[in-house]
């Protein structure tokens, strides 16, 4: 009973970091950092399962953990004191000859900053931990599914009335930026985009596993549209709507960029589910059909503005391309050790032209690029590498299990989301939309191996699959 309270106060928290400008505040990612930790204390301390299970867990987990914890190891170093001719970055040797005094030197130009950093970045660690360890149940994987999705549909219902009622705020407070674009409780409408679409991403995969569960066999095309309808307006009547909800919201943000990103996985969703026939073909294309034709209905009543968008070319087409181009000499200049985690807005003071300097940039809108600005190029690839753990043990999960399937193909098109998106914009580096998406990847890493009895008798004889 107590390891379960503390699966609901995880979920709580998690799907409730959304709410306060997605955490974005320093109060609110230093409160929601801490309650990760007191979670992470609370599981190990009411966890009750056998030495083999725990081994086993962590026989999985090794490869992330110690991609994770290296990359956390380097951050702090970013932060500590070092020898002024010891990788610190020069800007220290310049203060001290200033001050005429010396000062602590350090490789990043803001320790301060990168500590912080390194506070959230443990935060979403101990997030995709608590989810994986939680969702090895399946009652509970099932849960935080339905729970997401939820939670989901009520951010965008509030986005929706929020918008249709003319009112430009977040909550009581009054907007200051992205004028006319449906934000719901987020600042940026572009993070907004990319977090319905992870929303439309578990609706339809809530709403499949419901049809494709409770559908009766053998039945003659009328018969199952019938059933289809059946069930869409009594049983997945919920994820239905919240996916028309989700597709209006998305549509409304007016963010090209997570339009198209969660456009690309939901197709990749939908082909890999068709491919390993999770549900039956027809049942599938006739989903698919309805889904096209309340995306088209959605897009006559919403599209307008995105139409506009997509046919002319954003103002700051021009100026994003100057920021990589000058983002990637940042890079050349310390390819090894970067700047410092989370120092991308100071220490890219240095490399601005008039013509950045004229807007008000103080992200890189590439995640990539300005990760390797601040951790370094053999630290940005461990990152990547990290994902690509989490994205290949979802694969694997995917081909090789016989039952819910549904999970793993969700980190598969969840990661193909975030990943395309985070080429231009930066949703991962807010902490209310990321630990969302360590939720989901989480249960779906979990999800992805076989079933604990099944994982014992097969480490018993010394295989594991």
């Amino acid at each position: 009973m107590p390891y379960r309270i503390v699966f609901f106060l995880f979920l709580g928290a998690i799907l409730l970091a959304p709410l306060p400008f997605a955490s974005n505040r320093p109060w609110s990612w230093s409160l929601l950092s801490l309650l990760v930790g007191c979670l992470l204390i609370a599981e190990f301390l009411t966890a009750r399962e056998s030495g083999t299970e725990a081994r086993l867990f962590l026989r999985r987990m090794m490869p992330g953990l110690i991609l994770w914890l290296a990359i956390a190891l380097w951050i702090w170093l970013q932060s500590v004191p070092l020898p002024a001719d010891l990788l610190a970055h020069p800007i220290w040797a310049e203060t001290s000859r200033t001050l005429g005094r010396e000062v602590s030197a350090t490789i990043s130009v803001d320790p301060q900053s990168t500590r912080t950093g390194l506070m959230r970045y443990l935060a979403y660690g101990g997030v995709f931990w608590l989810a994986a360890r939680f969702c090895r149940d399946a009652d509970n994987a099932a849960l935080a599914l339905r729970s997401f999705t939820y939670a989901a549909g009520l951010y965008a219902a509030y986005g929706l009335i929020v918008f249709f009622s003319g009112s430009e705020t977040i909550l009581w407070f009054p907007k200051w930026a992205y004028f006319g674009d449906l934000t719901s409780t987020f600042v940026n409408r572009n993070t907004f985009a990319t977090f319905a679409g992870l929303g439309l991403l578990a609706s339809v995969a809530m709403t499949f596993d419901l049809i494709s569960r409770n559908l009766p066999m053998g039945l003659t095309r009328k018969q199952r549209a019938r059933e289809i309808l059946n069930w869409v307006f009594s049983t997945a009547w919920i994820p239905t709507l919240i996916i028309i909800c989700m597709a209006t919201a998305l549509l409304l943000s007016n963010s090209r960029a997570g339009l198209f990103s969660s456009a690309v996985a939901l197709f990749i969703f939908i082909g890999i589910l068709f491919y390993a026939n999770l549900v039956p073909r027809r049942i599938g294309l006739t989903f698919v059909a309805l889904s096209i034709a309340a995306a088209a209905f959605t897009f006559t009543l919403s599209g307008d503005i995105v139409t506009a968008r997509m046919q002319h070319a954003s103002k700051d087409s021009s100026v994003r391309l100057k920021i990589y181009g000058r983002t990637i000499e940042a890079v050349k200049t310390r390819p090894l050790v970067g700047t410092g985690y989370g120092t991308f807005n100071r220490a890219f003071m240095a490399f601005k032209v008039p013509e950045i300097s004229s807007n008000n940039w103080q992200r890189a809108h590439n995640s990539y690029l300005e990760l390797a600005m601040e951790i370094g190029i053999p630290a940005t690839v461990a990152v990547c590498a990290a994902f690509v753990w989490m994205f290949a043990v979802c694969v694997r999960g995917f081909f090789r299990r016989r039952r819910r399937k549904i999970y793993p193909a969700l980190g598969i098109a969840a990661t193909v989301l975030v990943a395309a998106h985070a080429l231009v914009d930066f949703s991962l580096q807010i902490p209310g939309f990321t630990v969302v998406y360590a939720l989901i990847m989480g249960m779906a890493w979990a999800q992805a191996w076989p079933t604990e009895r099944r994982a014992s008798s097969t480490a018993a004889r010394g295989t594991y699959g």
